[in-house]
């Protein structure tokens, strides 16, 4: 009866997880709350960002829903935070001086650092709260929350915590981060750590090399209300220097260094309540100018698959395994916990998992188990350098001499690394009107879609151009689209200007994500259209016309870049204009002084001859204005006559285009 329960629990998981994995990031809610709050949300969990002045850019986390299938964890505190989030708070080492991040706050947590300038307050962009700071006008501090796929239940119940330091300076600066977060769950301020084999209870330290996939915390196996978990290394994340585990009053009071009592249990500082929380230090590391540096990590729900009994059984592992490396392993973990009432007798754990993958110790003994006592279990599996198939179940079984046995079955999904391709589309049509690129800037877009099996994590792509293309003013050539999902695609936009060059030319972009992912593309047939030396008449703006009027027209020259000597006819009808004057074009000053210009020869009426040298290093202007009085309104016309235009001391075709009005 006891396996048909497991199993019958086991399907209608699996099956509820396949049902609504649908759900995603366009699923999300946003609100400001009657605490001036922006929180962003799903049907499982919501971010609350503080926007008031005092502790502005704060946040805590929460469930909303929840868990499927458990009602119990409904409107739940994972961090701290009502009615207003203050006591979590990331923390900028820069040059051995300690920065919050955010807007300054009198209260105890943070209270002894400084702060930098707050330049951007909260706001919602592509589905994710950011909140900006400026540090001595030469760090900026970005901080991004969004709702993120957990990696044991896969799905969107977790949340990334992510910030991109920038040297906006000139010279190198050295830079270190610290996320401390007043972990809670619902109204437990003080249930265990649960890192690998550890349930922890009291200060410790962690070093990278010690640290598991992700850690979970919960208050019973048989019974849990709110189940977190935060992640540490693997897919999607930075993985921490070092971690300390440490009571809330300490690691509030120091914003880097803090009293730190290895063994001493969570005992808030000052006072007598259990008040957990976890800091996670990136050590500090030297940003070059213009250099961007990422720190990320995740907290929110934890999956685990729990079947009730006299030795009650949770099991959990990720949802999805990528191996994109030889030396990749993933985590089983299992947890035990008697809740009979009688001490349980030589009580052993066993793993079933199918051949083509690598596990020791399939089996392990724990001994006797005390009523109440929880134990748990981890196992590494690895591949077994054999063809894996899509997916595959495990069984975790418990066994004891004098109790029932108990088990749990789970479902893992094999993935492949991600593969990016990527598509180049110009954006605007882009036409020669009077000898000029229009528009010009222009957009370029790249489409971005990730082929591979598994997410491509914190995207960020770099536009490089070729001599003769440049970035708009105030575009940037670094973006950063963010995390892009197995079959997702996204669209990015740079905005650019086109100098003097035409035809077929080269652009790369420089696409890197997380865990070392690198991939640049080539594109050679960005199509400039071919700009040719060109002339014009252009009527200065006027009302309207009327006999006895003053009107003046200029001579435009368009990509006129190597015209040494022009010797043309400009041609009128004297009958109903008199020329007045003829003066010189902007081409003839430089640095506010004249070039030698040549006068006109307007002796026959009704035609102008010009004949000039041109300045060198002239690719537009205006070579000449002509001033006429109007005798009589009519249809007028000033034309082009017999011109010899020479360019690089070649006589070159020139396009010239005539004036009616």
């Amino acid at each position: 009866m006891r396996k048909g329960v497991c199993l019958t629990l086991s399907i209608l998981i699996l099956l509820f997880i396949t049902t609504i994995t649908a759900i995603g990031q366009g699923d999300n809610f946003d609100e400001i709350d009657q605490y001036n709050n922006l929180r962003l949300g799903n049907d499982y969990i919501v971010i609350v960002v503080n926007m008031d002045e005092n502790g502005m850019g704060r946040f805590a986390i929460e469930t909303t829903g929840g868990a499927p299938f458990r009602n119990n964890d409904n409107n739940k505190p994972l961090i701290y935070g009502r009615p207003k989030p203050w006591t979590s708070y990331t923390s900028i080492w820069l040059n051995n001086e300690k920065y919050v991040f955010g807007g300054e706050s009198g209260r105890r947590a943070g209270k002894s650092g400084k702060y930098g300038e707050l330049i951007k307050k909260p706001y919602l962009l592509d589905d994710g709260i950011h909140t900006e700071i400026m540090i001595k006008d030469s760090i900026k501090v970005e901080q991004i929350l969004s709702i993120v796929k957990s990696s044991t239940t896969g799905l969107y119940d977790a949340v990334q915590i992510k910030y991109r330091v920038e040297n906006l300076g000139n010279g190198n600066e050295k830079v270190g981060l610290r996320i401390m977060l007043d972990t809670m769950l619902g109204q437990n301020d003080g249930a265990p750590f649960r890192i690998g084999e550890d349930a922890v209870v009291s200060d410790r330290l962690y070093y990278k090399k010690q640290l598991p996939e992700f850690w979970q915390a919960f208050d019973s196996i048989s019974n849990p209300t709110v189940t977190s978990q935060g992640t540490f290394t693997g897919p999607g994340v930075t993985s921490p220097d070092k971690v300390y585990l440490a009571d809330w009053g300490s690691l509030a009071d120091g914003v880097w260094d803090f009293d730190f009592n290895p063994g001493e249990e969570f005992l808030r500082k000052g006072e007598f309540e259990i008040d957990s929380a976890i800091a996670m230090y990136w050590v500090p590391e030297m940003i070059k100018p213009g250099e961007t540096k990422t720190y990320i990590t995740r907290y929110g729900l934890g999956g685990i698959t729990i079947v009730p009994g006299l030795i009650s059984l949770g099991v959990t592992s990720p949802a999805e395994v990528t191996f994109d490396r030889p030396d990749k392993t993933f985590p089983i973990i299992a947890y035990i916990e008697n809740t009979s009432e009688i001490t349980a007798k030589n009580v052993r754990v066993n793993l079933d998992i199918t051949d083509s993958l690598n596990v020791d110790d399939k089996e392990k003994k724990i001994g006797d188990m005390e009523a109440g006592e929880i134990v748990q279990l981890i196992w590494y599996v690895a591949d077994n350098d054999q063809s894996l198939p899509p997916e595959t179940q495990y069984t975790v079984k418990v066994e004891a001499d004098n109790t029932d046995s108990n088990q749990v079955k789970r479902e893992i999904i094999f993935v492949g690394p991600p593969q990016l391709k990527t598509r180049l589309n110009l954006i605007d049509k882009l036409n020669v009107d009077n000898g000029r690129l229009v528009p010009n800037p222009f957009d370029i877009q790249a489409v971005f879609k990730n082929v591979g099996g598994s997410t491509l994590y914190d995207l960020s792509t770099e536009l490089f151009l070729p001599p003769g293309l440049l970035l708009a003013t105030k575009e940037r050539a670094r973006k950063y689209p963010g995390n892009l999902e197995a079959g997702q695609e996204i669209k990015v936009n740079w905005k650019i200007k086109a100098l003097e060059v035409d035809g077929k030319l080269p652009v790369a972009i420089d696409n890197r994500g997380l865990h070392g992912y690198q991939k640049i593309d080539r594109f050679d047939d960005l199509d400039i259209p071919v700009l040719d030396p060109y002339f014009y008449l252009k009527l200065n703006e006027y009302e309207e016309i009327e006999e006895g009027d003053y009107i003046s027209i200029d001579i435009v020259g368009e990509n006129i870049q190597g015209l040494d000597l022009l010797d043309s006819i400009i041609n009128y009808d004297p009958e109903y204009l008199k020329l007045v004057h003829v003066s010189r074009g902007n081409i003839f000053l430089k640095d506010n002084k004249l070039l030698p210009f040549d006068k006109p020869d307007t002796s026959k009426k009704g035609i102008i001859h010009l004949s000039e040298i041109i300045p060198t290093e002239i690719d537009r202007g205006t070579l000449a204005t002509l001033h006429f009085k109007v005798l009589k309104k009519g249809n007028n016309q000033i034309s082009w006559g017999d011109s010899t235009f020479i360019i690089d001391n070649e006589e070159s075709e020139v396009i010239t285009r005539d004036l009616n009005f």
